[in-house]
């Protein structure tokens, strides 16, 4: 829906606010941008401050009925869309490794997952160079505190509330035996031969079986498209894994519109460096003479990303929701 004239002209102000309003439940003490091959919840928190990835608009408004005896009255408020980091993506090679440090924590092994990067058929020195293994855990962002705070105060600072909680597990490869077996993704993966992960000419891997094990050689690429795997499927529900869809909390409720299984995800890398918000994969390495993603590379420790997704949402300024511009 295109960004109404009457409210457009308000964002500006708005965008100062919003920072403002984060600034004043999120009070960090750590540097502003982190760099190295992990990173910190504080840190993440920081991060989410990032007023691209947010992209603030007021885009309309909400009108607004209360009924009583004596008749009915009528308000209105302001309908703003914006994003929210709603979980912390981590894709890495060994237990134990994580390049979030607290998550490591929630991850134990289990007895069809006593290390990464090793296989039934002999482990990590005898697999073939082509194929990599990474365990990918999919976790609530610890930002999320804060926008829940501030979707407290949406009267004087309109926010929408989140669908996710912070630390809060969504997928844990350990805890998933189909994240080590493509059986039983078979149909699937037959039925999304051509689904592929990639940029252009540059392709990836195939996006099915949506496993660890990807047959490619590249590190960070083998990275990304295990945790874009897992990304697919936890933002549906009744996929053959085990995890919680990122909307099983979702509740309606008026004046809200929160993201859907197909709301387009924004992939915010916070290891090896941060980046801003980008749909990944981003680039088409085949029209490079040299690698324009070994940058991004982190082989020890491997690769997380705060993950974005849009909301819509105007405050509650009566019973009932009349209609919305």
């Amino acid at each position: 829906m295109p960004r109404h004239d009457k409210y457009s002209a308000h964002a500006g102000p708005w965008r100062a606010l919003v920072l403002g309003g984060l600034l004043a439940v999120m009070t960090i003490s750590t540097p502003t941008h982190a760099r190295g091959s992990t990173i910190t919840s504080q840190q993440i928190i920081q991060e989410s401050l990032d007023l691209a990835c947010l992209d603030y608009q007021v885009i309309g408004g909400c009108l607004w009925m209360t009924c009583t005896i004596l008749g009915c009255e009528f308000d209105e408020s302001i309908r703003v869309q914006h994003q929210i980091p709603e979980v912390v993506v981590t894709s890495y090679p060994f237990l134990g490794k994580s390049p979030w440090v607290e998550s490591n924590r929630l991850v134990r092994p289990t007895a069809f997952a006593q290390d990464g990067g090793f296989s039934d058929e002999g482990g990590s020195m005898r697999r073939e160079q082509t194929l990599k293994f990474k365990n990918v855990d999919v976790i609530g962002s610890p930002a999320l505190l804060g926008y829940w705070s501030a979707a407290q105060a949406s009267d004087t600072l309109p926010f929408c509330r989140p669908v996710t909680y912070p630390m809060t597990p969504y997928f844990i490869s350990t805890l998933d035996p189909a994240w080590r077996d493509p059986t039983i993704e078979t149909p699937l993966t037959l039925a999304n031969l051509f689904n592929t992960v990639g940029k252009g000419s540059s392709r990836f891997a195939g996006l099915f079986p949506r496993i660890g094990f990807v047959k490619q050689s590249h590190d960070y690429k083998s990275t990304l498209t295990a945790a874009i795997r897992a990304m697919d499927f936890v933002r549906q529900a009744r996929q053959p894994h085990v995890y919680l869809p990122l909307n099983a909390n979702a509740t309606r409720a008026q004046g809200q519109w929160p993201p859907t299984a197909s709301t387009q995800r924004h992939w915010q890398q916070l290891t090896p460096t941060v980046q801003s918000c980008k749909q990944l994969p981003d680039i088409d390495d085949t029209v490079y003479l040299t690698d324009p993603y070994r940058g991004r590379v982190n082989q020890t420790y491997g690769n997380s990303w705060q993950i974005w997704r849009e909301y819509r949402c105007c405050p509650r300024k009566g019973t009932a929701l009349v209609m919305y511009f």
